[in-house]
C-alpha cells in the first residue's frame, strides 16, 4: 500500500499539486529553482541515491516510506490521518482510507494506499518550499524527482500560502465518500484558529477535555446534496468526533506504520506550515525590496546613506518581518481551553530533540494545558531555513526579539519566560543574539 492525496482538510494540501508531469525534473515555472540548486535535506538524499552512495530499502506493504522517513529523520509518531478527497489522487482517499502525513522541522511526507508515489515538500533554505514525488511501484529503483509546475497552481495562493509557493493546512466538512461540503474557516489554520473549527477531514486521537474539534467525523448526506453547504459545515454536530483515543473502529487501522492521528502531532503540525509560509514570505519580501531598492539608487530616485537602506525598504521587510515574529512568538494564540493529550510517542519524542541550554531548558518544552509551547519562541528558530533568511530580515527580527526579552518592549511573557528564553538563545543560537550590538543583560 502506498500513495499520497493531498488533504483539503490541512496541511497537505500543499503536496498534492505536486503529481503532474513524469519528466525527469519539471522545473521550468516562474522562480521555481533547478534541481542542481537545491539544498535542502531531500535534495541531499536524491544525491546520495544517485551516486550510488545510499540504497533505499522497499517494503511490500509499505513501498519506500519507511526507508525514507528514516533517512530524512521524520518520526513515525508524527503521523497525522487525512480522508478528505482535495488532491489529484482523490479516488484513493476516503474515510476508509486516509492519507497519512509525517514531519519534521524541514520536511512533510505523504503517503496513500496503493499510490504509485510518494509526496514530499521539503524547505529548502534559499529557495523556500520546494515540491517532489518519488516513484513507489520500483522495488529495484526509487527515484526523486523535483517537481513546481502543477504544485505551483495550488500552491502559490496570496489568500491562501501569503504569495510565495508553500504549504496548505485546511479544514472542512466531507461527505460520507470523503467529498468536501463546506469550508469551516476561511484559509489555512494557524495559531489564530478557534479549536472548534479545525481538524474538519482529519482522524484526531487524543484528549482534550470539553474542548470541541471538528475532527473525526463526517455528513451522512452526499456534498451534492446538500444546500447552503457553509451554513450546513457551520451548524452540523462535531461532538462524536471528540475525545478519541482508536480508529479502529472507522478504518482498517493495520494498513499503517501506527494506529494514531496524535492531536499534539496535529497542533505542532499547523504551527509549522504557518510559520514556514511566513519565512517564505520574509525572503520573498525582502529580495522584491532590495531589489527595488537598488533600482531607485541606481536610477537616481532616491539616495541612501552609506550602509543603510531606504525608509521604504525598511517599512516593507518590517512588515513581513512582523508577521513572522508574531507567528514564532505565539502572540495570537487561541488559548487552549482544556488540557490535551495525545495517544502515541510523538509528544515524548519531539520534546526529546533539543538542543537544549545548560540548565537542560528547550524552546520544544510543550505546555499542552492552556498554550502549545511552555516558552513561547518558535524552535523552528533553529532551522536552517530560518537561519539563512536574508540578513536584513534576520537583523530585525533580532532586535525586536532581544526588545522583548530584555523587556524593553511590553509582551504577554513572564519575566520568567524571558529569562529562560533569552539563557536558551545563549546556549543554543549565540549567533542570532550577535546580530543585535551592545552589551547583553547580565544574567537574562
Amino acid at each position: 500500500m502506498r500513495s499520497l492525496a493531498l488533504p483539503a482538510s490541512f496541511v497537505f494540501t500543499l503536496l498534492a499539486a505536486a503529481l503532474p508531469s513524469w519528466g525527469s525534473v519539471d522545473s521550468a515555472v516562474g522562480a521555481a529553482p533547478s534541481a542542481q540548486d537545491l539544498d535542502d535535506p531531500v535534495a541531499e538524499l536524491a544525491q546520495r541515491i544517485r551516486s550510488g552512495e545510499l540504497t533505499l530499502r522497499y517494503d511490500s506493504v509499505h513501498g519506500y516510506l519507511p526507508a525514507l522517513l528514516e533517512e530524512l529523520e521524520i518520526p513515525v509518531s508524527s503521523q497525522t490521518l487525512v480522508f478528505s478527497r482535495t488532491s489529484l489522487q482523490t479516488d484513493r482517499i476516503g474515510p476508509w482510507a486516509p492519507r497519512a502525513l509525517y514531519f519534521n522541522d524541514d520536511v512533510y511526507l505523504g503517503w496513500v494506499q496503493d499510490s504509485p508515489m510518494i509526496e514530499i515538500a521539503a524547505t529548502d533554505p534559499d529557495s523556500g518550499t520546494v515540491f517532489y514525488t518519488v516513484s513507489d511501484a520500483d522495488p529495484t529503483r526509487p527515484v526523486i524527482q523535483a517537481r513546481s509546475r502543477m504544485c505551483l497552481m495550488c500552491h502559490e495562493s496570496r489568500s491562501v500560502t501569503g504569495g510565495p509557493a508553500g504549504l496548505i493546512v485546511l479544514s472542512v466538512l466531507v461527505d460520507r465518500l470523503g467529498y468536501p461540503i463546506g469550508d469551516l474557516h476561511q484559509g489555512s489554520t494557524s495559531e489564530r484558529t478557534p479549536h472548534d473549527r479545525r481538524w474538519g477531514g482529519w482522524y484526531v486521537t487524543g484528549t482534550h477535555g470539553e474542548m470541541p474539534h471538528a475532527g473525526n467525523v463526517h455528513a451522512a448526506a452526499l456534498s451534492h446534496e446538500v444546500p447552503g453547504a457553509d451554513d450546513y459545515a457551520a451548524s452540523f454536530d462535531y461532538g462524536p468526533g471528540a475525545n478519541v483515543t482508536d480508529l479502529s473502529d472507522r478504518f482498517y487501522t493495520g494498513a499503517y506504520l501506527t494506529p494514531h492521528s496524535d492531536i499534539v502531532a496535529l497542533l505542532l503540525l499547523a504551527h509549522q506550515a504557518q510559520v514556514h509560509n511566513l519565512m517564505n514570505l520574509v525572503r520573498s519580501e525582502t529580495e522584491a525590496a532590495l531589489e527595488l531598492e537598488g533600482l531607485r539608487i541606481r536610477g537616481g530616485v532616491e539616495t541612501s546613506e552609506e550602509g543603510g537602506h531606504l525608509p521604504v525598504t525598511l517599512t516593507r521587510v518590517e512588515g513581513a518581518v512582523d508577521r513572522l515574529f508574531r507567528a514564532m512568538t505565539f502572540v495570537n494564540e487561541v488559548p487552549l481551553e482544556a488540557a490535551v493529550e495525545g495517544t502515541s510517542d510523538f509528544e515524548a519524542e519531539f520534546q526529546q530533540l533539543g538542543p537544549f541550554s545548560a540548565e537542560g531548558r528547550s524552546l520544544r518544552e510543550l505546555d499542552l494545558g492552556t498554550r502549545l509551547v511552555t516558552n513561547r519562541l518558535s524552535y523552528l528558530v533553529h532551522t536552517e531555513a530560518f537561519r539563512q533568511l536574508p540578513p536584513l530580515a534576520l537583523d530585525l527580527f533580532a532586535a525586536r526579539l532581544l526588545d522583548v526579552l530584555e523587556g524593553r518592549t511590553p509582551s504577554e511573557l513572564t519575566v520568567t519566560e524571558r529569562e529562560v528564553i533569552l539563557s536558551i538563545l545563549r546556549d543554543t543560537e549565540p549567533d542570532l543574539l550577535a546580530r543585535v550590538p551592545g552589551p547583553r543583560v547580565p544574567g537574562r
